[in-house]
């Protein structure tokens, strides 16, 4: 081949490779810029406040599979990619954020590496009352909540109704005691009262959910499942007793026992709720006599009043609301005392006699 040809193919072969680099450098830089604009792109327009927990351990796929299910992020192959192109796989810290969908993929990795909400932890135990959760609330370092303002908000049950389902059957003008959930909560330093509350209310539907199902006591409400479980909560120091304290007071309102019974509960946690005061929001009642006990004019005296009182008196917890919807059936029970020999338990009677048998062993209990 002459040299003049040689030298025109080998033209046209380095024209082809620059153009190819060419090319291929034009659709790296095409697809550079797209990424770049994708990069830059948020998910979408909407400014509010999305609530997104970062689990210990969790890998960049997984926090970004989990941003693309909350609609934070458009594509979560490129976030992690990017995050782990940046070397910040290790840096995403786990905790609780606030992002929005209008936050880009950038602005999203920089928040998880230092922008968690600052928290605060508390537990409400079973058995509190509003007023203890109020207090606790209040003391616990939440800047936006108030004891006063906490109450005004729990006390108004019907401002919640609409969005939670359980709380159909709420008489007009009742509050929410008994359906804030006693559990360990995190909250947000920041956290307004609505959001607390809300909060714990979603945690009572959910556990009220897993045994709605389970409910064997006839033509009752939720509420007055919730009323009897705040009872059982008070009443009993042992979650194995909590049926057969539950079909006690059950069977103290069926009609066959209204002859020994009254249709009255005799629950003397209803007493002290009506008693309570701060600083002692469950006094004894020993040094009351029957006469006084009886005397005490509130619809809350399940001693005087018949049936179950207007609403709960605490918040129980699953182990009581689960004995207050399934009780225990095979127990024939009308009363129980606290037992003498057995700490925490109790004694059950079926009549009265045994009853104060029992009682009369308990008054002379040496260890008493």
């Amino acid at each position: 081949m002459p040299d003049t040809d040689r030298s025109a193919a080998f033209a046209k072969t380095l024209r082809a490779i620059f153009l190819g680099i060419a090319l291929l450098a034009l659709s790296v830089a095409c697809v550079g810029y797209l990424l770049l604009i994708e990069i830059r792109r948020p998910a979408g327009n909407d400014a509010s406040p999305v609530e997104f927990i970062v689990e210990p351990g969790d890998s960049a796929s997984v926090i970004a599979t989990r941003l693309g299910a909350a609609g934070l992020i458009r594509q979560p192959l490129l976030f992690t990619i990017l995050v782990r192109f940046q070397g910040l796989d290790s840096k995403l810290q786990a905790g609780r954020y606030l992002l929005r969908a209008d936050m880009t993929m950038s602005e999203i990795i920089a928040a998880l590496q230092n922008s968690r909400v600052e928290e605060v932890q508390v537990t409400i135990i079973e058995g509190s009352r509003l007023e203890e959760i109020a207090e606790q609330l209040a003391a616990a370092g939440l800047v936006n909540v108030t004891e006063q303002a906490f109450l005004r908000a729990a006390r108004n049950g019907a401002a919640f109704q609409a969005q939670h389902f359980y709380l159909n059957s709420l008489p007009p003008g009742a509050s929410l005691e008994g359906y804030l959930f006693p559990d360990t909560y995190r909250f947000a330093v920041t956290a307004t009262v609505t959001e607390v509350i809300e909060i714990m209310l979603d945690r009572f539907d959910e556990q009220y959910a897993t045994l709605e199902r389970d409910v064997t006591v006839p033509r009752v409400t939720v509420h007055d499942i919730v009323t009897m479980a705040s009872i059982v909560q008070r009443e009993a120091a042992r979650e194995d007793e909590m049926p057969k304290i539950a079909a006690v007071f059950w069977n103290r309102l069926k009609p066959e026992n209204l002859a020994a019974t009254g249709g009255k509960l005799g629950a003397d946690p209803t007493v002290q709720y009506i008693l309570g005061q701060r600083g002692n929001w469950w006094p004894r009642l020993d040094s009351l006599s029957v006469d006084e006990i009886n005397g005490i004019a509130s619809p809350y005296n399940t001693r005087v009043n018949p049936g179950l009182p207007p609403g709960p008196i605490a918040s129980p917890g699953l182990a009581a609301l689960r004995a207050a919807a399934r009780p225990d059936d095979s127990a024939p029970y009308l009363y129980f005392v606290a037992s003498c020999t057995n700490p925490g338990a109790h004694n059950f009677a079926v009549t009265f006699e045994e009853f104060q048998r029992f009682e009369q062993e308990y008054l002379t209990c040496p260890s008493r």
